[in-house]
């Protein structure tokens, strides 16, 4: 093997090294909807009224329960939000909870709409759990509680505690950026403007192996009504969500393999 080829396998190899996590610590299933649906989540919506509609997430690209519009979860791919310009997901794909139509007004759905997933913590230690997520609201100009709102939890089940809860109303200060007649959450990446990338470690917030973890995201249109409210999802997992554009871990780590196997082939013919 010549010396380029060499090289090459040892960069290949460093990339597959890097890219493969040392152990699994927490396994959201289809985490980043890379999946291209909502495989492994639970979708939920309710009406101003009360009634409640939940439904298993397997093989659906969006879900609009009920008989009046409006779709509650929706599968989203790269691209910018029509409202606010920010990118739609924070990879490759993404969830949106709620729509830019408010419930009441022109098949606008429910009032309240969510997703949520429990996962068992798992490996040799709790290790992280990352994940990213941005808001979009309608300006209401209602009094606090009547305002849009929109809430990311994740409770620890097995000990009855919540280890994070990011709940925000259209009037909380320092937190939104505005568009028109529209805010977006200003986020705490300066390269993917509106997302929040999270670094959860689970073991100093007591969390153990063997835990099991429960995430939902909700989002809340004014309760008058005439203002929505809606929020992406994207890459709960063990490891780091990669940026746009950049594949995961495990396409990183076949393409490597792949690219090893055709050098090894023109070895053998030479």
């Amino acid at each position: 093997m010549n010396r380029k080829a060499r090289n090459l396998l040892l960069s290949l190899g460093l990339i597959a090294a890097l890219a493969a996590p040392a152990y699994a610590d927490i396994n959201f299933v289809n985490g980043g909807f890379e999946n291209g649906n909502l495989d492994g989540w639970t979708l939920g919506s309710e009406t101003n009224g009360g009634t409640t509609y939940n439904s298993a997430g397997t093989g659906l690209t969006s879900w609009s329960p009920g008989t009046n519009g409006g779709t509650a979860v929706q599968v989203m791919t790269p691209g910018a939000d029509p409202i606010v310009g920010i990118n739609r997901s924070y990879n490759n794909n993404s969830a949106r909870v709620g729509d830019a139509t408010a419930w009441g007004y022109g098949g606008g759905g429910n009032q309240y709409n969510w997703i949520s997933q429990s996962a068992t913590v798992t490996g040799s230690d709790p290790g992280f759990l990352y994940f990213a997520w941005a808001a979009v609201l309608e300006i209401s100009g209602h009094s606090y509680s009547e305002t849009p709102f929109f809430e990311v939890k994740i409770e620890n089940t097995t000990k009855g505690t919540t280890i994070y809860d990011y709940l925000r109303y259209e009037q909380d200060s320092g937190f939104w950026s505005t568009v028109g007649g529209w805010r977006y959450s200003t986020g705490n990446s300066g390269s993917y403007p509106g997302w929040y990338v999270e670094t959860l470690d689970l073991g100093a917030l007591g969390v153990q192996v063997g835990d099991v973890l429960n995430l939902t995201a909700l989002a809340r249109d004014c309760d008058p009504s005439a203002h929505s409210m809606y929020v992406y999802l994207d890459g709960f997992g063990g490891t780091p969500p990669p940026p746009p554009g950049v594949p995961e871990p495990a396409t990183m780590v076949l393409l490597g393999a792949g690219l090893a196997g055709m050098i090894a082939r023109r070895r053998m013919k030479k």
